[in-house]
């Protein structure tokens, strides 16, 4: 009899690995970056392989040798979802939304025969479905059938409303049936809370992963008024000294005799036991998700929430597991998926591989909102509006190289090549016609006002910042801006912007006035990319200045280089390059080609440590001669070599000007310092290396764009105009 063999990423809790045993497979490897995961894993499935680690650092040949080389049949997983959830920060933006293409990588090196991957169903309506055409054409550029739906636990025997999309992708000639559901009609009834923890009592000795929270008082008291199967009542209705601005997931009572709502993770989110005055248990939410008794979760209390909010129930795993059994047992070769092949769930989008085109966009995804783009370079701040679901309807820039960069990746933008300085406002109305326009976006500019540019000879040649052309297109862009009149300006520059003189004033005093006098309220701040999720730390001045009548809130940063325990550590280096080491991912049409330095330069590279500099006091006599001078008084900022563990350096463009790589003796490619920019994998760069260098490095990156473009689209639709209470939103009957 055949073994079905399995492999599982972003393990979590263990629910999906644990209803696949128990459908009748052998768990070769299960991945996970949490320790706690591991440790779970580890103690409950002692014959497994377990990698505790970044998903995003592994490589292929640590894969297969955890594997032995044995054939997959299915690797399955769930990517963290907070960027999509209801109960999340619903940001599109959110990096961790990107570790899909992490799992579509894994899938792509271990060839499965099958694929199973778990999301919430937030991700098939956001962005007007952006994220499931994206995650259906990467896997059928890999060759697979891809099948989509939308599973509800409760229909499977679980007691539990949960609803879960979920991707099956073949490369198999069989059919495929999602499972049929086995509860919910009159002869079988869906199982209920009281059905899965009617027996546990407070105090009930032996059972692991029981333990109680201590609720404060007034938490109890709360408790006290929500009736079971109800929720807290309006906060009008409350004692004063109750109220508060919002009561989330954790201020909803169960009932006994229905299915419970779906279970979320967190120390204090599950919800309240339908006849106690205290929230669930870890152990009461693991019965309710399916696990048995003897299933024991490890880490604090609140990893153990955690791990057991965010699994696949194991009878849900269960069920999938043995329908995909089914189809590959029905099957009898493999396929090759041809081009013209695509699943009925939407149109055709190309994505993830090395050798997809830019995708195509909805109606929803290119927007109802209008902007005009100036100094538009390689695309960073256009994708990042788009992405945000807004569009661009004119893009303006003077470079040739940006003409032919953006003919390739933003084909439906109208682009004309022009000088800003000499750019006319009635020019501009001409091509984009008299349709109102809500935002404009550009980044003058910044040599000028760069520690890298002019602004470096101010103390050493009489420099006048005024003098330079390149400094005074920021006012031509203020004015052009202020011309159409739009919602909402937006500008990025360096941080030296804040501080550069104009006669007696400054260049950001200058423009602040004139905004403020066109009925405008201008805000700037100098922010570092890394706080937001870029593996970069790139600080930069962003100024949004919006119409007197609209409210803009700036975005929290979420990421930190010394996180506490509930907050997100800086994306790395190696979160983003690790698997571009591997050489065979190497092409010129991917633009990462390393280059063929001299052997003096490699020789200088071996010498610098990781995270470090060239050591020039010590170096070699031989390796201080250049090929051009005997002694070499200054090695550039190229002499410096990032670190997989910390975010770059800002990458600054030019030839020769990216970074030493972490590990390897060569500077970056171009692809690598995109990914680093946070550019997607689709994207295309034209041109000889040393154009790609230049529009890749003076970019914006495109997820700090998307990141202010939300804001910018909140603003216009008047999300931050009301102060009053936040209640959650949530259905009791269906969950969410």
């Amino acid at each position: 009899m055949k073994t079905f063999t399995t492999v599982s990423l972003f393990a979590g809790g263990g629910g999906m690995t644990l209803g696949l045993k128990h459908a009748g497979y052998e768990s070769l490897l299960a991945t996970d970056v949490e320790r706690s995961s591991a440790e779970t894993l580890r103690h409950n499935f002692p014959g497994m392989g377990v990698l505790h680690s970044d998903v995003r650092h592994l490589t292929r040949e640590r894969l297969l040798g955890a594997t032995s080389g044995r054939t997959i049949d299915l690797v399955v997983g769930g990517p963290p979802c907070q960027g999509f959830s209801t109960i999340g920060d619903q940001n599109p933006a959110d990096p961790r939304n990107g570790l899909f293409w992490c799992f579509s990588r894994v899938v792509q090196w271990l060839t499965p025969s099958c694929f199973l991957m778990e999301n919430v169903n937030y991700l098939r309506t956001q962005y007007g479905g952006r994220y499931e055409r994206e995650i259906v054409g990467a896997f059928e550029r890999l060759g697979y059938r891809v099948w989509v739906t939308t599973l509800n636990a409760a229909d499977y025997g679980v007691p539990q409303n949960r609803k879960r999309v979920f991707f099956f992708g073949t490369r198999l000639d069989g059919d495929f049936a999602w499972p049929a559901p086995t509860h919910g009609c009159a002869a079988v009834p869906y199982k209920t809370v009281w059905d899965a923890i009617g027996d546990i009592r407070e105090n009930s000795e032996g059972l692991a992963n029981h333990a109680l929270l201590r609720h404060g008082e007034k938490v109890v008291a709360r408790y006290k008024l929500i009736p079971e199967g109800g929720r807290m009542p309006p906060p009008s209705e409350l004692p004063a000294e109750l109220r508060r601005k919002n009561f989330g997931n954790t201020y909803k009572r169960l009932h006994r005799h229905k299915p419970s709502l779906t279970l979320v993770p967190g120390n204090n989110a599950f919800p309240i036991h339908p006849i106690e005055n205290r929230s669930l248990s870890p152990r009461e939410a693991a019965r309710i998700q399916t696990f048995p008794d003897d299933y024991v979760f490890f880490g604090s209390r609140a990893e153990q929430c955690r791990l057991v909010g965010n699994a696949v129930p194991s009878l849900l795993a269960q069920r999938l597991g043995e329908a995909i059994i089914a189809h590959i047992s029905c099957s009898s070769r493999a396929i090759r998926i041809k081009a013209s092949m695509r699943n009925r769930t939407g149109p055709e989008v190309h994505v993830a591989s090395r050798l997809a085109m830019p995708p195509v966009l909805s109606d929803v995804q290119r927007g109802s909102m209008r902007a005009v783009s100036f100094f538009t370079g390689i695309g960073g701040l256009m994708l990042g509006f788009q992405n945000a679901g807004i569009r661009t309807i004119a893009s303006y820039d003077m470079k040739n190289s940006v003409e032919r960069n953006l003919r390739v990746n933003f084909q439906s933008v109208p682009h004309f090549r022009a000088d800003v300085s000499q750019l006319e406002l009635s020019e501009i109305r001409d091509q984009i016609g008299d349709a109102p326009v809500d935002v404009v976006f550009g980044g003058p500019p910044c040599q000028g006002f760069s520690i890298f540019g002019r602004r470096r000879f101010v103390n050493t040649k009489n420099h006048r910042p005024e003098d330079d052309e390149r400094n005074e297109v920021s006012l031509k862009y203020i004015e052009l801006a202020i011309g159409l009149r739009p919602k909402v300006i937006f500008l990025e520059n360096v941080k030296g912007f804040v501080s550069t003189s104009r006669g007696d004033t400054t260049y950001a005093a200058l423009i602040e006035e004139r905004l403020q006098a066109s009925g405008y309220k201008p805000e700037y701040k100098v922010v570092n990319c890394a706080d937001y999720g870029v593996p970069q730390a790139r600080e930069r001045l962003i100024l949004v200045a919006c119409r007197n009548d609209l409210v803009f809130e700036w975005p929290e940063p979420k990421y930190f280089l010394e996180p506490k325990s509930w907050q997100r550590r800086y994306q790395t280096v190696g979160d983003v390059v690790s698997d571009l080491m591997d050489i065979t991912s190497h092409s010129d049409k991917f633009s990462h080609v390393p280059m063929n330095h001299k052997e003096l330069v490699v020789e200088r590279y071996k010498l610098i440590p990781e995270g470090g500099r060239l050591p020039e006091s010590g170096l070699p006599e031989g390796l201080r001669k250049g090929y051009r001078s005997d002694n070499v008084k200054n090695y550039s900022h190229v002499y410096k070599r990032l670190s997989m563990s910390a975010p770059a350096t800002t990458m600054v463009p030019g030839h020769n000007a990216f970074p030493v790589h972490p590990l390897l003796n060569r500077t970056l490619t171009v692809r690598e310092a995109a990914r680093i920019q946070t550019f997607p994998d689709w994207m295309r760069f034209t041109g000889t290396r040393q154009q790609q260098c230049t529009l890749v490095g003076n970019a914006v990156p495109p997820l700090l764009a998307e990141i202010f473009a939300n804001r910018i689209v909140k603003a216009i639709n008047g999300n931050f105009s009301s102060n009053g209470y936040k209640r959650d939103v949530y259905d009791l009957a269906t969950g969410a």
